[in-house]
């Protein structure tokens, strides 16, 4: 019996190593190709190896198959030598500049493997600016991975995308697929129907035969009564009165509300969990949950779990509806304690950067940081994401490094770093520049002159509390009161009180003022989490009775009457413990897309994991 023995990679890497030598030397050569002024001696094997064009070329048994100079018309010297050079060695460069000659050039080629990385490297890079673009790519190329992304980010972003000039420049067909999605992402009606007049007065002597097409992709009866009586009344009789009002009258008196429409602001909770106990392994092996409530219907759905079990990450939702991830922490293996005959979990912090696909409830990743950072600050100012700090990032210095994400490049890059590294601080974007808070400091970062500026100072020193900010005022409440801006001291809230501190900061006059408390009842440990509901400022607390058990309630804030009021009571049948350590954003998704998931008491026990004669086991608590 013949002994089975595996590739010899060593010699794999040494032939092409010959062959890259061969090319680069000129020897054994037997065909040159020719684009413009350029000559590229080469091999017909090598070409024919990865190159399905050549490969018909060569082996066809035609005259063509024997010629020793073969002319490429059309294409891009500089762009063919990337591909001969990724013939030669496997290795491929592809940037921003050259991606999209690359992938037509690999198409006409058909070089597969170039066509499958710059599809991928494509898909990447989409977003609000280039969609369009990379749609009209994907539908000349017949690549239905590439226009199918790129059509969900114009369907995402439509409201800012179909005034564009690559948005005015669509081929019909295209636009009709467009306008006829279910998936627009747009509140009102009349933003699809401006984005059909737009197009077809770019150029209506020539779109005109398009017209009744176009126009009957708008969902009239979405249309407000004002919007309708305006369009379809006192027209003066032309051609495109005609058409419209025609329309009018045979379109049917119902519709499918658009995605956008379809849109209710949610409270977003990430580390949604039931806090770790006592070298509980189970707590910290499980997934992160991200689930997230519905004032407006009182209900929980749950998001897709974030990727790689990531766990203690930074969130953001920008202006524009954006959600995204950054960073954390992910679980390489249990380690044993002798003595306890325990495990716990041994972590690794991560510099990931995902952005939610609310239409497929799905994470994408996006370029990562540069630096792992667990907990980071996320903030959008001017147009850009800031990383601010976090807990894992090495070293005093690196603990003060801020980096800036451009959406458009999907790149990062270091800005000038905090004055001061502090393990706990939040931060908040008002007037376009960053407030940090943290013990009773604060500093102001100014994009336009990359640099910070010490504010006023408060008048406590609290930790872990939470921030936001709401026309020219900025709030810090709750958290943790500092002895001697060092340790931690007692909470803002605890036993016998009936209040949680807030402190309000004028962006104006640069002075910090007591605002009025909470009326927090009387539990242990409150828990609160300042956002923005409603255009209102508002707090999730999460307040636990003496029991352990968890009941939660959202309060409003009046700026005018300084007075806080309690503006919905959450059952605890609808939300039960999301734990201590949660962090909370608000933003608009979609119900129909995400999965309904009442959250409920856990009907599993908390266990411990023993080393029982040799092996590990699951021990219920009692």
């Amino acid at each position: 019996m013949s002994e089975c023995k595996s590739p010899n990679t060593n010699y794999a890497v040494s032939l092409l190593e010959q062959f890259k030598l061969f090319y680069e030397q000129k020897l054994l050569t037997d065909v040159v190709l020719q684009v413009d002024d350029t000559e590229f001696p080469c091999h017909k094997m090598v070409l024919a190896t990865c190159s399905s064009y050549f490969r018909a070329m060569f082996t066809s048994g035609l005259s063509e198959s024997k010629q020793t100079h073969v002319q490429l018309k059309n294409l891009d010297p500089a762009t063919v030598q990337i591909i001969i050079t990724y013939a030669y060695t496997g290795n491929l460069t592809i940037t921003d500049s050259t991606v999209e000659l690359l992938y037509e050039t690999a198409c006409f080629l058909q070089v597969e493997d170039v066509l499958l990385q710059c599809r991928d490297y494509l898909v990447k890079k989409i977003n609000a600016e280039n969609c369009v673009r990379m749609l009209c790519i994907g539908d000349m190329f017949s690549c239905s991975v590439l226009k199918q992304n790129a059509k969900r980010m114009i369907e995402h972003k439509f409201p800012m995308v179909y005034r564009q000039e690559a948005f005015l420049q669509l081929s019909h067909e295209l636009l009709i697929d467009v306008l006829s999605s279910d998936n627009l992402n747009v509140e009102k009606e009349e933003t699809v129907r401006e984005a059909a007049m737009l197009w077809l007065e770019y150029n209506m002597e020539a779109r005109s035969q398009h017209l009744s097409s176009v126009l009957s992709q708008i969902r009239i009866d979405a249309l407000s009564e004002v919007t309708q009586r305006a369009w379809f009344q006192g027209l003066p009789p032309n051609d495109k009165s005609v058409v419209v009002q025609g329309l009018y009258k045979s379109m049917p008196k119902f519709f499918k509300p658009r995605l956008g429409m379809t849109k209710e602001e949610m409270l977003i909770f990430i580390e949604a969990k039931l806090d770790m106990e006592k070298g509980c392994v189970r707590s910290s092996s499980l997934p992160t949950v991200i689930v997230c409530y519905s004032p407006q219907a009182e209900k929980v759905y749950k998001l897709s779990n974030p990727p790689g079990d990531l766990q203690k990450m930074g969130v953001l939702v920008t202006p524009d509806n954006d959600v995204f991830i950054a960073g954390g922490q992910v679980p390489l293996k249990n380690c044993h304690h002798g003595r306890s005959n325990r495990y716990h979990t041994v972590f690794r912090s991560v510099d990931s950067f995902f952005w939610f696909d609310a239409q497929q409830n799905t994470w994408v990743p996006k370029a990562p940081m540069l630096c792992a950072r667990i907990k980071p600050s996320l903030v959008y100012c001017e147009g850009y994401i800031y990383a601010i700090g976090g807990d894992s990032v090495g070293g005093e210095l690196n603990k003060r490094t801020v980096e800036r994400y451009d959406r458009e490049k999907d790149e990062w890059s270091m800005m000038s770093p905090l004055p001061f590294a502090w393990t706990w601080s939040t931060s908040v974007v008002a007037h376009d520049c960053i407030y940090v808070l943290t013990n009773d400091v604060m500093y102001c970062y100014v994009p336009t002159a990359n640099t910070w500026v010490e504010m006023a100072m408060r008048k406590t020193s609290r930790c872990l509390a939470s921030a936001a900010a709401c026309g020219d005022l900025i709030f810090y409440i709750g958290g943790l009161h500092m002895l001697n801006n060092s340790s931690i001291h007692r909470p803002s809230s605890n036993i016998g009180s009936s209040s949680v501190t807030v402190e309000i900061y004028d962006i104006d006059k640069n002075e910090w003022r007591l605002g009025a408390n909470i009326p927090a009842k009387r539990y242990t440990d409150p828990c609160v989490r300042a956002v923005v509901l409603q255009d209102t400022l508002c707090i999730l607390m999460r307040e636990t009775h003496m029991n352990d058990d968890a009941k939660y309630a959202i309060y409003q804030y009046d700026v005018e009457l300084d007075r806080w009021y309690l503006w919905q009571p959450v059952s605890q049948r609808v939300l039960w413990d999301l734990g201590k350590d949660f962090r909370c954003a608000v933003g608009k998704l979609y119900p129909s897309c995400l999965e309904e998931s009442p959250w409920k008491p856990p009907t599993y026990p908390d266990v411990d994991m023993f080393l029982i004669n040799g092996e590990l086991v699951t021990v219920p608590r009692t």
